[in-house]
């Protein structure tokens, strides 16, 4: 029940939203301001680990009334124990009856007759429910079944419902009359019960309230709450106003600004496309800057959802399909203007939070914020994605002459073919590169963070007080890993009074 509590809690994204913007606001100190942030940032890891909990004291669950199972069909073949004489009250009064199976078909006492009880039919359909469930939630299915795993998802209000149901019957029971029949005394006396005067009168028992119901009606509450505003925000038109279309199966759609708050840099929303499935709800990071007039996103072609998705992009203008849009929802990346310093990790598509706040900065340029030096980081694995952003990049190299301290940039190439590669030789003395047309060239291989990373506490930001640096990474697990190590590596080999890194990973 606690655990089923807790289940719903974590995906009432308005909720958390209300609550993470609000809450930091009612604590004083930054540091723990960001852990609260970033609770709240986790909460789809959390709904993972109850999910996982719930499928571990399901199994406890059902192994122990599958071992009482087996007890209660045992006791009919016993005689002169405690067991057999509480299997036999019912002889004495009907409201005495303990052996559920008895009760529901005395004569049959196989599988056929725990079924015959609501708690057993309604257990079986439970177990089914989480196994469904469970086994839908993989990496493997999320990633390229998105379909499968949302609509197995769904099968929690079969779940929620047996659940509710799941104890009344009141089948498991405790003794009422403790006072007139003490067990601690006649435990013993199973014989006597009747006769002996210290057990006169029978044990007699009732089944416990269910309470289910008074764990689920708030979450269930809240979550129906969710759900109405999502359909309510789903029925506003969005206007579409270009499909740019770039390399690497990436499309870019950009909408006008109408009912919806203007998303901050790092931010994301929520997409639905009504010809595709009419309530799947898909993330997507938040490409524009809050200066722009419109609101862009960058879909990447990974899945059923996100093909169908931009082949109906593909007939625009001739053909617009409709959208929803739900949000803006916070992310990690929205405190990247709390620090004194940022490194900013993006690989391939995981790029996109970044260009929002790159844009962002770009465009005010303002000297009152608490933020000195931006440290870029772009992985990528193929030439094309430079196309993404390339346009932006140059107009940032330009706009940050001026200012070569504040912003560093450091683009890789992971993997290349043997004509880039000959490419790269012939135009070496290019004074821009021949991929993203930047001054500084782009560099092949992985990035050697700890030099990096070390190089960054050696600069001198001409300050006296101690430098908190912001690690965002959107990014493959590895990766993340990789930054995650490092940091607590450095925090506990530099000096606390010099710097302090703090990882920030993008989760949705």
């Amino acid at each position: 029940n606690f655990n089923c509590f807790l289940i719903l809690l974590p995906v009432c994204r308005n909720l958390l939203s209300l609550i993470r913007n609000i809450l930091p606001h009612c604590i004083a100190k930054a540091r723990f301001r960001r852990v609260t942030k970033r609770l709240f940032d986790q909460n789809i890891g959390f709904h993972r680990c109850v999910g996982y909990a719930i499928c571990f004291w399901s199994i406890i669950h059902v192994g122990a009334h599958v071992y009482n199972y087996e007890r209660l069909i045992d006791v009919n073949n016993e005689y002169q124990s405690l067991p057999s004489a509480l299997n036999l009250l019912y002889l004495q009064s009907s409201e005495s009856q303990v052996n559920p199976l008895d009760r529901a078909n005395p004569n049959s006492l196989g599988v056929g007759s725990m079924l015959s009880t609501t708690a057993g039919i309604t257990g079986v359909i439970l177990c089914i429910c989480l196994i469904i469930i469970f086994s839908s939630s993989t990496a493997l299915i999320r990633r390229s079944f998105y379909e499968i795993f949302w609509f197995a998802h769904h099968f929690f209000i079969l779940f929620f419902i047996c659940l509710i149901i799941h104890g009344l019957q009141r089948i498991i029971k405790s003794q009422t009359n403790v006072s007139e029949h003490n067990p601690e005394i006649c435990a013993s006396l199973y014989l006597e019960w009747g006769v002996n005067e210290q057990c006169l009168i029978y044990p007699r028992f009732s089944g416990s309230e269910a309470t289910s119901w008074m764990w689920l009606c708030g979450p269930l509450g809240l979550y129906v709450l969710e759900r109405v505003l999502r359909f309510i925000r789903s029925l506003q038109r969005v206007e579409i106003l270009d499909i740019i279309r770039h390399d690497s199966n990436v499309t870019e759609i950009r909408f006008r600004k109408q009912f919806m708050q203007t998303p901050q840099p790092g931010q994301y929303i929520y997409l639905k496309c009504f010809s595709i499935a009419l309530f799947e709800w898909h993330p997507f990071t938040v490409t524009s800057a809050a200066e722009d007039t419109y609101v862009s996103v960058h879909v990447r072609t990974a899945g059923n959802w996100t093909s169908d998705l931009v082949k109906k992009l593909a007939m625009y203008p001739q053909q617009i399909p409709r959208l929803g849009v739900d949000g803006p929802y916070g992310s990690a990346a929205d405190d990247v203007f709390n620090y004194d310093g940022v490194i900013l990790v993006g690989a391939g598509i995981g790029v996109t939070p970044y260009a929002a706040i790159l844009k962002h900065i770009r465009s005010s340029q303002s000297n009152d914020v608490r933020l000195r030096r931006v440290y870029f980081y772009w992985i990528c694995n193929t030439t094309s994605c430079y196309e993404w952003f390339a346009e932006m990049l140059q107009q940032i190299e330009h706009d940050f002459r001026d200012r070569p301290n504040f912003l560093t940039y450091h683009i890789y190439l992971t993997k290349w073919s043997m004509r880039e590669a000959r490419a790269v030789v012939q135009n070496n003395s290019d004074q821009r590169d021949i991929w993203t047309g930047l001054e500084s060239k782009t560099s092949y291989g992985r990035p050697n963070f700890a030099a990096d990373f070390q190089g960054i506490i050696n600069e001198d930001w001409q300050m006296t007080q101690k430098r908190d640096i912001g690690v965002f990474v959107c990014g493959p697990k590895p990766l993340a890993k990789e930054l995650q190590c490092l940091c607590i590596k450095l925090n506990d080999h530099s000096s606390p009074n010099k710097v302090q890194f703090y990882l920030n990973k993008e989760n949705f």
